[in-house]
């Protein structure tokens, strides 16, 4: 989840405030005491270097409503914590290695305490810091031999960057919230669905994160903070006459609940899915199609946070066995700084920093990563030439530091960063009626009967896994992305004389990062378009685990050329009986 500062405290006061905050206390006097840890084996020393413990404390409040009633309704409070044991030094540890972080040996799998007992959280403390401490062993013992049976790598990187210890400690309060009138809420929402008998299935969810998160390692750092998101999903489904299934979903999430979009403004959101759905199930079936192509402002945003949100962080390959395969999916962008890979007249920058645009909070706000290390602005492509990366504390190849951006969980015994508050910013613009006339006029010079214009896309993806697999497959035969591109949701034909007619059941073919060189134009107004990261792919609505919410802010773009492709998987049966009328 995203986490924010709220109060820095002189070194005095952070003594005494340990002292009174009993988790800080307890995680102190275990770390002084895990300093000793050492093991001797095959004739060498391998002693824990760096030792750091994280504790999340949330409170969850859920709703899921459909079609005017709760469908469930939960309140649940869990304490996750997080401990991290290297051995050997910054230049080789255990971590890189294919099974980094794996412990054959028996475990501790018991429960935190939720309330705050000194010695049950001691107790905790020490058994899973001797289990992160045998994993590590076993992990280098893994590494050295991978490293025996194979050549060294030719760049050799050192496994962890050395960063300066940060102490910050923030007056945490729980928030107060009116469970009734949430649930209430939620439900009020679901009933808007009633009224459209195209709508087939529907659901709105809601949830509340209200957590305290605690950080401390043996480099010094000590950071307490609140860790909080507020986030409304909603989903509908519908079936054209010749079985395709249709679909929308809105998103609304914020890190302060009071932040969250009043209720007219998601009533409005969730009715005009509603007519979406009811406008696909009339509207023809794409055909295949390649040419000019218009992305209004919140659909290329979009585009922009998979298709550059998934490239301007560069994963490390781990080590291991000759002949062993890994699952191993690089950045695009990994061979290309110093290369052009936007227009000459835009420029990417992600800053976690900012707390607002134009009034309006941004999701990506925060100040500490996962690491425990302060988030800073980065500058990622200058007039169109990538010139950096979000990085953690796992060194890359020419990217030794760590700019504070470990968002989210990574494998092989690393973090992986992921971008913030993500701006795409163009210096040429021109209003976004002249780029659909620009659209209009290339359709016309080249004869094609139409131009596209994409004005959603399906992003965070609200399909089945099955239909990700479907997409991935589909990318990976047409040359795209290896990880495949969300379809578009609502995309129109648009005719020589400026008319628009929406089709369905379209996917994009051949589209990876190669394709933002293709921007012709950009349009002078921007969307603010945020969502929750969660990891997995695409974003899928309801799975991964670490929530990291974002924000990206994008202009309108126009494509010389991108291809769509329809769907070819079978379709599904219509219901057998219409759904009953409300009375």
């Amino acid at each position: 989840m995203t986490r924010w500062l709220l109060l820095l405290l002189p070194a005095a006061a952070l003594c005494q405030s340990v002292d009174d905050d009993v988790v800080l206390r307890a995680m102190r006097d275990e770390m002084d005491r895990s300093r000793q840890l050492r093991v001797v084996a095959g004739g060498g020393d391998d002693i824990p270097y760096f030792i750091s413990y994280s504790l999340s404390d949330a409170e969850t409040f859920h709703v899921s409503a459909s079609l005017g009633a709760a469908v469930s309704v939960s309140r649940n409070h869990a304490r996750i914590p997080v401990i991290e044991v290297r051995v050997g030094s910054y230049d080789f540890d255990n971590t890189g290695h294919i099974f980094s972080g794996i412990y054959s040996g028996s475990r501790f799998d018991g429960q935190w305490p939720l309330d705050d007992n000194y010695n049950t959280l001691r107790e905790c403390l020490w058994l899973a810091t001797d289990h992160a401490y045998k994993a590590a062993l076993e992990s280098m013992a893994r590494k050295r031999a991978a490293l025996n049976s194979a050549s060294a790598p030719a760049d050799k990187l050192a496994d962890f960057a050395r960063v300066d210890p940060v102490k910050s400690l923030a007056k945490v309060t729980r928030q107060k919230l009116d469970t009734a009138a949430l649930e209430a809420r939620a439900v009020n929402l679901s009933a808007i669905f009633n009224a459209y008998p195209e709508v087939l299935a529907s659901g709105v969810d809601f949830e509340a994160i209200d957590g305290v998160q605690w950080f401390m390692n043996n480099e010094g750092a000590m950071l307490r903070y609140p860790d909080r998101v507020a986030v409304l999903v909603a989903k509908a489904e519908g079936q054209a006459p010749d079985g395709m299934l249709l679909r929308d979903a809105a998103e609304f999430q914020s890190l302060k609940i009071e932040d969250l979009a009043p209720e007219p403004e998601m009533r409005k959101a969730l009715a005009a899915m509603a007519e979406n759905i009811r406008a696909l199930t009339k509207a023809p079936a794409g055909e295949a199609y390649s040419g000019p192509v218009l992305f209004e402002p919140r659909a290329a945003a979009q585009l922009f946070a998979q298709l550059l949100g998934d490239n301007v962080r560069i994963p490390r390959k781990p080590l291991a066995e000759p002949g062993r395969q890994v699952n191993f999916l690089p950045s695009e962008f990994e061979t290309k700084v110093g290369s052009r890979v936007l227009p000459a007249w835009m420029d990417v920058k992600d800053d976690p920093t900012q707390s607002s645009l134009n009034g309006k909070p941004l999701a990506g706000y925060e100040q500490f990563d996962l690491e425990g290390v302060p988030e800073k602005p980065v500058s990622l492509i200058e007039k169109g030439i990538l010139k950096n990366f979000l990085t953690t504390r796992q060194p890359v190849k020419n990217f030794p530091e760590s700019n504070g951006h470990a968002r989210m969980s990574g494998g092989y015994g690393a973090y992986r960063a992921a971008i913030t508050n993500l701006f795409v910013s163009a210096e040429e613009s021109a209003p976004l009626a002249d780029l659909k006339q620009k659209l209009i006029d290339r359709v016309k010079q080249s004869g094609k009967p139409y131009g596209m214009l994409v004005r959603k896309l399906d992003f965070p993806f609200s399909g089945g896994t099955g239909e990700l697999r479907a997409l991935a497959q589909a990318s990976s035969q047409s040359g795209g992305s290896a990880m495949p591109l969300s379809p578009p949701l609502l995309v129109y034909r648009v005719y020589p004389d400026g008319g628009e007619e929406l089709v369905r059941g379209l996917r994009f073919r051949g589209v990876s990062t190669r394709s933002l060189r293709d921007i012709l134009a950009a349009s002078s107004e921007t969307a603010l378009f945020d969502y929750v990261n969660n990891a997995a792919p695409l974003a899928l609505i309801g799975a991964g685990g670490y929530l990291a919410p974002t924000a990206v802010i994008a202009p309108g773009v126009l494509f010389e050329e991108m291809e769509f492709e329809p769907a070819r998987e079978p379709l599904p049966k219509l219901p057998i009986v219409p759904p009953p009328t409300g009375n």
